[in-house]
């Protein structure tokens, strides 16, 4: 495919595209700017232990300095910068002696030993199916021939975000603000819009699935707009869902759209495009490729989250972000297990810390305060009652939420955040068979997300109903969950503007 083509759900056409940022590319460089980053090199290669890809990932990312791989490896054999390992002598003492080479130690190591669901016709359109049986990487040699270039990259745009000091304005604090209006740059929304694809198609809804991935292909283009945090994490969602759903075809037109967009409106050494670059690249038409890609997929999940959790403790207002990806949208099928409840100690102070920070801290606006208070509160919710399973904490949780978002007056995002604690102690009640109070509190949820978004008819409101449907179902009201699913499936109708 012509990188100036755009594939048919292409929403503009190309020449109102916005031109690409300045392109950072790998050239030559003088000896005085060599020696002008050989401390940095230095200190990221050999002191810090780091890999090859990782320090020039540092070096392009933070400094500009970019050049290619075998350039490096040029430089470090002229200055005889080489790595030492240690191994251990008979008399138990440990003994220096030089590294292997810097292609032998940088190379591709990763192998999944453990069996992988296969991916069927009649599994591709379940929602509910178990997610790929996926293993941490093992340092031994594989086929993933793709997964150091992805880990490096998912490495490079973790580490540039948590460094970044500018505190901005993001998708979901203005999301919260007027969440009847949620902005286009809301990756969460594209993401969701391409589950609502996924629930229309299984249930034979063929021609609503299109008009919604239609939709949620034109909200591509403006979620590339904005370069926040989740960017790249729900783009991969995206991509993990359809290949472990066996949604293949609609991946097939996802990924060169994406492709297309990111190279018009991205630096040339951005991250997203270097990963979407090489899915490109794999295999999604035997079982074994599609186990390869959910598996590489995964293991950037899992070094984004060793990232993300050594900076678990910062209350800097720029870092909610990373509780957000950690807790809250760690429930997605790509980022489920990552094993938070270890983090205990530190995750509910750190939580307890923001909390208390945004309920002391006046904003310009109350109705902003508030919204970041709630914001924190169902986070430490969710945690609690998630990763810890602590029921009993939970309870108290998401009653003192209900509490604070009681009134019918102020934001809307006090109706969102109500309809969230009605969710969660329903969850409570299913465990100890409360059907009837499981069935209120999900019954209000529905008409606190109705208020929050001004229709009956918008997505969240849907994806709230297919969580009743199932509940009727779980307690054996098969004649409810039909009534209930065949709502959802009319207001999504009225949500993409089709003929109910």
């Amino acid at each position: 495919m012509s990188s100036r083509s755009l594939p048919v759900l292409a929403p503009r056409a190309p020449g109102s595209a916005p031109e690409v940022a300045e392109r950072a590319m790998s050239r030559e460089h003088t000896e005085a700017e060599w020696k002008s980053m050989r401390g940095v090199i230095e200190q990221l290669y050999i002191h810090e232990n780091r890999k090859l890809v990782e320090t020039m990932a540092i070096l392009e990312s933070k400094y500009g300095f970019a050049a290619t791989e075998q350039m490096y490896k040029k430089r470090l054999k002229k200055w005889d910068m080489r790595k030492r390992t240690y191994r251990k002598t008979q008399d138990g003492s440990s003994a220096s002696t030089p590294a292997p080479s810097t292609a032998a130690s940088d190379g591709v190591d990763a192998v999944m030993n453990v069996p992988v669901e296969e991916v069927s016709p009649s599994r591709a359109v379940v929602p509910s199916a178990k997610p790929l049986a996926i293993e941490r990487v093992r340092r031994s040699p594989g086929p993933y021939t793709g997964l150091e270039l992805v880990l490096d990259s998912v490495f490079s745009w973790s580490l540039s975000k948590l460094q970044a000091h500018r505190s901005c304005s993001d998708p979901m604090s203005r999301y919260l603000a007027n969440p009847n209006q949620p902005p286009l740059q809301d990756s969460r929304t594209m993401y969701r819009t391409f589950e609502l694809v996924f629930d229309l198609w299984y249930y034979g809804k063929g021609q609503l699935a299109g008009m919604a991935a239609r939709k949620a292909f034109y909200a591509l283009e403006f979620v590339l707009t904005e370069d926040h945090p989740d960017l790249v994490w729900h783009i991969l969602d995206t991509v993990y869902d359809m290949v472990d759903r066996g949604h293949i075809q609609l991946l097939g037109m996802f990924l060169p759209h994406a492709t297309v967009l990111a190279t018009r409106r991205l630096p040339a050494n951005h991250p997203l495009l270097r990963i979407l670059e090489q899915l490109m690249r794999c295999d999604y038409q035997t079982e074994l490729g599609r186990q390869q890609v959910c598996h590489m997929l995964r293991q950037a999940w899992l070094r984004n989250v060793d990232i993300l959790t050594e900076r678990i403790g910062s209350l800097a207002p720029q870092h909610l972000w990373l509780y957000e990806q950690l807790i809250w949208d760690g429930r997605t099928r790509l980022r489920k297990g990552d094993e938070l409840a270890r983090r205990r100690e530190a995750m509910l102070g750190a939580l307890e810390g923001l909390r208390g920070q945004r309920e002391s801290s006046p904003a310009e606006e109350e109705d902003d305060a508030d919204s970041e208070a709630l914001r924190v509160r169902a986070l430490m919710l969710e945690y609690t009652q998630m990763d810890l399973g602590d029921r009993q904490a939970a309870e108290q949780l998401a009653l003192d939420l209900l509490e604070r978002t009681a009134s019918d007056s102020g934001t809307r995002s006090k109706a969102r955040f109500h309809a969230y604690a009605r969710k969660m102690l329903a969850r409570l009640q299913q465990e100890r068979q409360d059907w009837a109070g499981a069935e209120a509190n999900l019954r209000w949820a529905v008409t606190k997300r109705e208020a929050a978004h001004g229709a009956d008819s918008n997505l969240r409101v849907i994806r709230d109903l297919w969580v009743l449907a199932a509940h009727f179902q779980r307690a054996g009201m098969q004649e409810a969950a039909d009534r209930t699913t065949q709502d959802a499936l009319a207001r999504a109708a009225r949500y993409l503007g089709a003929d109910a």
